[in-house]
């Protein structure tokens, strides 16, 4: 039997984050929610059996809608022309019924398509995307342990993708150097704290690409210099808040190299390190809410600066930092988004070129859509929660078909969860 580390609930009740709440159309404001460390989840873990794995698990390319499931959208949805404020999805559409802790997308084998990589309870599978939605038959590289982080970079500098690995009961990062044809090389192990799972690849000393790795039982951050050949140097660990799940490379003081954010989850709080040629500056916390579970950058106010969201899962809200462009945070702003919000990731899902959010609602079994309806503001509606695998935890977001809007893929730890696509039909 494994453990995997998961901030208390990534397969079993998730306690008081249990909401029905139906997603209302979301209400700004800027009271600060401070945290006391005492409201912490703990690290309670979770416990992933052999028994939530198949002997073959795949089920190659995407099967048929589950009756379930429901599309939605607008008067002009299916006419393939995106229009601002409309927001059109497929039903959801299973890729696999095996157990997902962690999903990446990116463009393994060079045919302009985007491939799925998905972490499991003892391997990562690779699904090479057909261009229009699905996918082939899936390959699995066993890894020593549970995953709950992938990242898709090019570690050697040879114009290929690579994946680095969070092996969370192994203690370990697994570099996988890519051949380009969507296979792998075995991987290097690279040992780092404890019960990793965030990972964040990026130039942090400007050279080549490193890569920050989260260890939530450590409460460090394992910073790992590359040495552009696909091995990598440690560097001393950056101390972080109460049990870090994620992090993301940004770049918030406009100056390079660009920074790194952590999320703690226990603390309800983001530790934010400046990158200078020199190392990281020392660490500045800034509040979310309860229950962080993700954190996402983008520029949601179309100013130029980047901003930092993350849903908090006891709030059932999701709380945006504005970025002042010289490495500061606002006092978050709060929309709600229906019951346990959990992974979510940045898009376009209207074609009107500002940045939307997809979020994971794992107590409503469905995906929630914040749609920004203002620039120069962080301004967002709510859309209706679209149905799809029971308590999804992991989500990523790209243009699985070509049409130019963003499509959205969602992975639960569930037995018989999975991973599903749920497709845009402008």
């Amino acid at each position: 039997m494994l453990i995997l580390p998961s901030c208390g609930d990534d397969s079993g009740s998730n306690g008081s984050a249990e909401s029905t709440s139906t997603g209302s159309t979301g209400t700004s404001g800027t009271t600060e929610v401070v945290v006391d460390g005492t409201e912490s989840m703990g690290t309670t873990e979770a416990v992933v059996t052999s028994s939530t794995t198949s002997s073959t698990g795949e089920s190659g390319s995407t099967t048929e809608p589950d009756p379930t499931t429901g599309s939605s959208g607008g008067i002009g949805c299916g006419d393939g022309i995106p229009e601002s404020g409309e927001l059109c999805f497929l039903p959801s559409v299973m890729v696999s019924d095996v157990p997902t802790g962690a999903l990446a997308l990116g463009d393994l084998d060079g045919d302009l398509a985007l491939d799925l990589v998905t972490g499991q309870l003892d391997s990562i599978a690779v699904h090479l995307g057909n261009g229009d939605g699905t996918f082939a038959p899936a390959t699995t590289i066993a890894t020593p342990s549970g995953v709950l982080g992938v990242a898709i970079a090019d570690f050697d500098g040879d114009l290929v993708p690579d994946l680095a690995v969070a092996n969370t009961g192994d203690d370990s990062v697994g570099i996988h150097l890519g051949n380009g044809d969507g296979t792998f090389g075995p991987p290097d192990l690279v040992p780092v704290g404890e019960s990793p799972r965030g990972l964040a690849a990026a130039d942090f000393d400007g050279d080549d690409l490193d890569l920050a790795v989260v260890n939530e039982a450590s409460e460090t951050v394992s910073i790992l210099i590359g040495q552009g050949d696909g091995s990598f140097v440690a560097a001393p660990p950056l101390v972080v808040g109460t049990n870090p799940t994620s992090a993301t490379a940004v770049d918030l003081d406009g100056m390079g190299p660009v920074d790194l954010a952590v999320l703690n989850f226990g603390g309800g709080s983001i530790s934010v390190f400046l990158a200078g040629m020199g190392g990281f500056s020392p660490e500045t916390a800034f509040t979310t809410g309860v229950g962080p579970r993700a954190l996402v950058a983008g520029d949601y106010d179309d100013d130029g600066s980047m901003d930092l969201a993350t849903p908090n899962q006891i709030n059932d809200n999701v709380a945006f930092l504005r970025g002042d462009g010289v490495g500061g945070l606002s006092k978050p702003l709060f929309f709600s988004t229906g019951g346990g919000p959990r992974e979510a990731a940045a898009g376009d899902f209207d074609g009107d070129g500002m940045l939307d959010l997809a979020i994971a609602l794992e107590s409503e079994n469905a995906i929630g859509i914040l749609r920004s309806d203002r620039r120069d503001a962080v301004s967002f509606e709510s859309g209706e929660p679209r149905p799809t695998l029971q308590r999804p935890i992991a989500l990523v977001v790209g243009d699985l078909d070509g049409d130019t809007v963003d499509d959205i893929v969602v992975g639960s730890v569930e037995v018989g969860g999975g991973t599903a696509v749920v497709l845009a039909n402008p």
